[in-house]
């Protein structure tokens, strides 16, 4: 019974090579197969009994990874918080646009672009800007500040979220 045992297994084996063997061989491909496209050879081969070693090393189950979170964010920035209290007035005003306002009143060179800093992860920003960027009370297209940084007061304005789910 052993030795049956030992044939059955060494045929398996050897049908087994064979395949693999088969499997790379550009003998493989049909004659007619290889005058039609003669310029180029597929290497894909169906491997049988090696399909579920490479799916298991692969996570198509999943899908793609989420998007990082970010935000698109405009902010004017001004050296006190006088000068930020004055900007927070003539918006209330509703006289002139946010962008308007960051271009007369902005010391950062964004003022040239209404104020937007463009869109930006967690982290690139400093501590308390990137507190209230991210802060889930924080609403699309509302107006927050002063916030007090190292470089002065900033009015922010959060125009859009995207990636991390429903983290918002």
């Amino acid at each position: 019974m052993t030795s049956n045992l030992f044939l059955f297994l060494t045929a398996l084996l050897a049908t087994a090579a064979v395949s693999f063997t088969n499997a790379f061989s550009p003998t493989s491909i049909p004659r007619q197969q290889r005058r039609q496209s003669s310029m180029r050879i597929s290497t894909a081969r169906p491997m049988g009994l090696f399909d579920s070693f490479s799916k298991a090393f692969t996570n198509e189950e999943y899908g793609a990874p989420p998007d990082a979170i970010k935000v698109t964010a405009r902010h004017i920035l001004v050296p006190t918080i006088e000068e930020a209290n004055t900007v927070l007035e003539a918006i209330g005003e509703g006289e002139t646009s946010f962008a308007a306002l960051a271009g007369r009143y902005s010391t950062c060179p964004s003022k040239s672009k209404g104020g937007s800093l463009g869109s930006f992860g967690p982290g690139t920003m400093v501590k308390e800007f990137d507190a209230v960027c991210f802060a889930a009370d924080t609403k699309v297209g509302e107006i927050k500040g002063p916030i007090q940084t190292q470089f002065g007061y900033h009015l922010l304005v959060v125009d859009k979220r995207s990636g991390g789910g429903d983290w918002y």
